[in-house]
């Protein structure tokens, strides 16, 4: 289902899988020529770590908007054959994960060129990797499950996202918010995930430990709880759609 997924989704495309980085390219250029205008503290290398940012951020979005409606839409599937009703919303990560990886992969030129990446950092960037992977799972299955009873979750997971965006550090410096507010960010799984990302390939601060270890605890925290509702409320799926 994964390479399915990878197959259609670039099918009769001229670029293909250039896609990967045209989209976050044009948003990194819209969004920081208008934010620069802005932004009080300069960040350096902006337009690179908008990138980075743009590259995570597009990755969860287009998996949690992608999955979400996913067991609704595999109706057909679900009813003639037999097997884990995981691997529907499990092959659109997958399939995004891949994408994602070859985006980094093209844009590993210019960062090599302006020799922003920190090598120190590379096992961070790793950690972050696999902390993002995890929550994506752990929200998708999550949501996916829940819409198949409750088709309001899909609506509300795309006006969430809208405001879960700038409520990331991915267009400004997290060193911009106010101290009394940190904890909002806190309560953010994906704050720590793109410092991670931004501090390994743009040589960005990282994040704090409190912050991490408060993202991190979170983010397991939501994947557990994905991975027993979608278990429990599976079962029930033949019913519901």
């Amino acid at each position: 289902m994964t390479e399915k997924e990878l197959k259609a989704r670039y099918k009769n495309t001229l670029f293909g899988f250039l896609w990967i980085v045209v989209n976050p390219i044009l948003q990194m250029v819209v969004i920081g020529f208008i934010f620069r205008l802005f932004i009080k503290e300069p960040i350096p290398n902006y337009y690179l770590y908008l990138l980075v940012g743009l590259l995570v951020w597009n990755f969860f979005n287009l998996s949690l908007t992608k999955a979400t409606p996913s067991i609704v839409n595999e109706r057909g599937l679900i009813k003639k054959a037999k097997f884990p009703r995981a691997v529907i919303p499990l092959s659109i990560i997958f399939s995004n994960l891949i994408n994602t990886l070859l985006g980094f992969g093209i844009i590993l030129v210019p960062l090599l060129i302006f020799k922003t990446i920190s090598f120190v950092s590379l096992p961070g960037l790793i950690l972050g990797l696999v902390l993002l992977i995890v929550f994506t799972v752990g929200v998708s299955l999550l949501t996916s499950a829940l819409n198949v009873r409750f088709r309001d979750i899909y609506f509300f997971v795309q006006a969430a996202l809208i405001l879960w965006f700038y409520a990331t550090p991915i267009v400004y410096s997290i060193g911009v918010v106010p101290r009394q507010l940190i904890w909002f960010w806190r309560l953010n799984p994906l704050t720590s995930v793109v410092q991670l990302f931004q501090n390994a390939l743009v040589s960005a601060p990282p994040p704090g430990l409190a912050m991490l270890m408060v993202n991190t605890f979170t983010i397991c925290l939501v994947a557990i709880c994905g991975v027993i509702i979608f278990s429990i409320e599976s079962k029930n799926f033949d019913d519901w759609i």
